[in-house]
């Protein structure tokens, strides 16, 4: 894995309630967070040493690689849910991913379960034209 990485605060809130933070993405240096304002929703969330995460909710952004632009989704439900795809580990948690081609472009799904959170995290990307972001995904923070 490549040790070469961007770090994407995926969190929303506000100056009263304090951030609630859906995970920390990481991504292939060079990479950008674009965030859309008003596109998430937050229905549970754990505080766990005074840091808020969602427990279930959802956040749609998108991340950019230079002129190309991909679709971020970020689902969270609580409890452990079955996902079941190709082996990967994401801040030391065993997950599963699948891509699936789209004439020429590739949706990639991640989906792994955090037991210090108790939640299951399925990240979704979309328009990628390769995959480099699999070396990067696992540096991710969840809790």
């Amino acid at each position: 894995m490549s040790t070469e990485y961007s770090w994407h605060a995926i969190a929303v809130g506000n100056r009263l309630l304090g951030p609630y933070n859906f995970i920390v993405l990481t991504t292939p240096v060079g990479w950008r967070l674009v965030v859309m304002p008003m596109a998430s929703e937050v229905f549970k969330h754990r505080e766990i040493n005074g840091v808020k995460w969602v427990r279930d909710g959802e956040v749609m952004h998108f991340l950019r690689d230079g002129a190309e632009v991909y679709r971020l989704v970020v689902r969270i439900k609580p409890g452990r849910r079955k996902f079941d795809g190709e082996p990967i580990v994401v801040n030391n948690h065993e997950g599963s991913y699948r891509i699936r081609d789209r004439g020429g472009r590739y949706a990639l799904e991640v989906g792994y379960y955090c037991p210090e959170t108790d939640r299951t995290i399925k990240i979704s990307i979309e328009g990628l034209r390769e995959l480099s972001i699999l070396r990067h995904l696992g540096y991710s923070q969840c809790h």
